[in-house]
């Protein structure tokens, strides 16, 4: 009976894991509402319909009805949240009582949301000196040739941008937003976990992020250009809360338009910890259909790539990069101006450019004690939001797509253009003098009966150069991409790629020092795959080289298929039930050698196996039969069984919590394991005070099998676990104790 117990609270409390959940209630209707535009939008979100050619009664924007909502009410846990513009309701239930929304006449449809996200990673590192810049001015933004629009005096007014994040501390006080506070320029704040006005608190993340768009810092520096813009600050990330987070995202979406919104900007990515690769289309993700639908609201979304660039089990962006009609933002490194390693690449799942354009991937930014210099796609998106408000300011007619394109067209690549820099990073020049001047040709393109051959073209002797070349087909899929240096003038320093590479009509296009040229070859043949690099090199380096083709996903790793990894683990043996002996309890322990075998059923669910080596003992604490026996008394004793055992586990994963590092997160595994006992015995060393008495003995009457649970609750590698066994194991004629608990220790290797 007590066996069958054991199994039964386990499958409980696995059962109780699962029972309730989130989900979208979509709504057939919004039948019987009514809606007063000028009661319900600010008056810049009406004159942003009315530039748009954009109806002021349009349905997306309607209230939710009521009594659909009542009729749910009744039968979930908890509404969190809604969206006007999906006419849907975000409730917590249980999916008992969600099979008896489903029934209802007005639901439309019901899907579960996905209950992993998390803010875009950064790395931050306290500054020591602040020296005051040439011109006044970041190198984060003298980059975008932020210079010009100082030196005209834009800096964003009259735009109005929205940022969602996880808090603004120090905002309220922070000098770097002074000017902010004294111009009252932040206009409406909202916590949407907390459901008040207060931001200014919790994740440090939005203060830095609010400072790369329109920071100054103490000595009158800007760390951002849109000093001049309005503000609205939303508060949709907590981490404990994932689920929940999406809810808050789509509900800021709708917050920022109904309060005026121009631009949003979102440091956020939901990718790797939530989806599938083949999620990342530009369809499939709530928030990226939320982006486009703020896009076609007349918003300029800008939104973090994901700092996913070398985690080799993703290779792709996070949602809502991912969607078509927003400005997606990847990151350069500054001290070599080229791609910075952990910016995530496109292209999306089906095929499309991305990013659009890039910034520095390593910025200045204000943080609520201080200034600091941190890491992420998290800074470059807004330091380009604040670009996008400045000149919008210098193109007030402009729509959003049409601003969307014009800064695509400003970036310093432009027409070139690959899936690590997009076009490039946006250039005030382009809005400043209405172009962007000519340049010099830097490189010349000739073809031999083999190759075709890219010659640099040096200023002077000793200048380094970069090159960035692609081979796209007629359709604009890029097949391969690199980027090169050249460090100094020398004979035969040139870029040979394969003629063949460009059969079936394949296009060349080479970008450097601003100049853009392209080439098609004469000889064409059938296209053929690109399956290994096409590029002879020839004493040149290449900082980035890909076939986005074979670019696939690993198939081990924490975010892929499956995994397989060795552990360790250390555990003692607790007695659940009085023995016939003394045990000593911290000398009686066992030692495990695994590997184990995961593979992922969904993002929060696994299955999976070990197999392990373990070497146990238990450890008698007295010896007073030796004592009757022959009289004497010992200085020390040690006494103990000893046993080898081949175990084997299969378990079932439940993912509490993402972690954006290893990617385990918090988890909590139950399982049943299986014990073969490969040989066992009694070992004894007694000392007098005039010998040592030892001996070691095998034992052979033992049954070789046990079978019992585990359960094993961690986060990232290190966790701590139990096991009851529900078997009887006797050696000489002493009981083995059931319990054992410990700690196992994950090694964070990818096979």
């Amino acid at each position: 009976m007590k066996k069958l117990s054991s199994i039964v609270v386990l499958l409980v409390l696995s059962i109780m894991c699962l029972s309730q959940d989130y989900y979208w209630v979509y709504l057939i209707d919004k039948q019987g509402t009514t809606f007063n535009p000028y009661e319900y939008f600010d008056q810049k979100a009406i004159d942003r319909r009315i530039k748009n050619g954009l109806s002021l009664n349009d349905i997306s924007d309607y209230p939710i009805n009521d009594t659909y909502k009542s009729g749910i009410e009744i039968y979930v846990d908890e509404i969190v949240g809604e969206s006007r513009w999906f006419n849907a309701l975000a409730v917590y239930a249980s999916k008992e009582d969600i099979l008896k929304v489903k029934q209802l006449d007005f639901v439309k449809n019901i899907e579960p949301i996905q209950n992993d996200m998390h803010l875009a990673s950064y790395k931050d590192e306290v500054v020591v000196n602040e020296q005051v810049n040439e011109f006044d001015l970041r190198p984060q933004l003298k980059r975008m040739g932020g210079d010009l629009f100082l030196d005209k005096g834009i800096d964003g007014k009259g735009l109005r941008i929205a940022i969602f994040d996880g808090g603004f501390p120090g905002v309220d006080t922070h000098v770097a937003f002074e000017h902010l506070r004294n111009n009252n320029l932040i206009i409406e704040t909202w916590n949407f976990p907390k459901k008040k006005e207060d931001v200014y608190g919790w994740n440090n993340h939005g203060t830095m992020v609010l400072s790369c768009i329109a920071g100054i810092n103490s000595t009158g520096d800007k760390i951002g250009l849109a000093t001049g813009s309005e503000f609205l600050l939303a508060r949709t990330e907590v981490g404990a809360e994932p689920a929940r987070e999406e809810v808050w995202w789509m509900m800021a979406v709708e917050w920022a338009d109904k309060n005026g919104a121009d631009i949003i900007n979102s440091s956020l990515g939901y990718g790797a910890d939530r989806h599938r690769v083949e999620d990342m289309d530009g369809q499939t993700c709530l928030v990226t259909r939320a982006a486009n639908m703020a896009a076609s609201k007349g918003i300029l979304v800008c939104n973090a790539m994901g700092n996913e660039g070398d985690d080799k089990t993703w290779i792709t962006l996070g949602a809502p990069a991912d969607a078509d009609s927003i400005l997606s933002v990847g990151g350069i490194e500054p001290s070599s101006d080229f791609h910075i390693s952990f910016s995530s690449f496109g292209p999306t799942a089906d095929g499309r450019l991305k990013p659009n354009v890039v910034a520095y991937g390593y910025a200045m930014v204000a943080q609520k004690d201080g200034v600091a210099y941190a890491y992420g796609t998290s800074f470059a998106s807004p330091l380009v939001a604040g670009f996008a408000a400045c000149a919008w300011q210098t193109r007030p007619d402009l729509t959003a797509m049409e601003m969307k394109a014009e800064i695509e067209k400003s970036g310093d690549s432009y027409p070139y253009y690959d899936y690590a820099i997009g076009y490039g990073v946006p250039q005030a020049e382009y809005f400043t003098n209405n172009a962007i001047a000519d340049k010099e040709r830097s490189f010349t393109i000739s073809e031999d009966s083999d190759f075709i051959i890219i010659t640099p073209i040096y200023d002077n002797e000793n200048s380094e150069q970069k090159i960035y070349y692609h081979i796209r087909t007629e359709n604009g899929q890029i097949e391969y991409y690199e980027h090169t240096e050249f460090y100094h003038q020398a004979e035969n320093k040139v870029i040979q790629i394969k003629k063949s590479a460009l059969d079936g009509g394949k296009i060349l296009s080479v970008f450097s020092n601003g100049y853009t040229e392209e080439f098609m070859s004469k000889d064409s043949n059938e296209p053929q795959s690109i399956s290994e690099s096409p590029s002879v090199l020839n004493e040149h380096y290449a900082w980035v080289s890909k076939i986005p083709a074979i670019d696939k996903p690993k198939k081990f790793g924490v975010n892929a298929g499956f995994i397989i990894q060795p552990y360790f683990s250390f555990s003692h043996f607790l007695p659940s039930e009085p023995l016939n002996y003394e045990l000593s309890y911290f000398k009686s322990r066992s030692f495990n050698l695994g590997i184990r075998y995961k593979q992922n059923i969904a993002k929060w669910y696994s299955l999976g196996c070990n197999f392990e080596w373990a070497s146990s003992q238990v450890r008698i604490n007295t010896s007073s039969d030796w004592q009757t026996i022959y009289g004497f008394v010992a200085y020390s004793a040690k006494e103990k069984f000893y046993f080898k055992s081949l175990n084997f586990e299969i378990y079932q994963r439940f993912r509490l919590l993402p972690s954006g590092l290893l990617g385990f997160g918090l988890f909590w595994d139950t399982g049943l394991y299986g014990q073969y006992i490969m040989g066992a015995g009694y070992y004894y060393k007694i000392k007098t005070e005039s010998t040592v008495i030892e001996s070691k003995e095998s034992y052979s009457d033992f049954v070789n099998t046990n079978y019992g649970i585990r359960t094993r609750i961690g986060y990232g590698v290190l966790s701590i676990y139990a096991q009851y066994r529900l078997s009887d194991f006797i050696l000489n004629n002493h009981d083995i104790p059931k319990l054992e608990a410990g700690f196992e220790l994950t090694i964070p290797v990818s096979m």
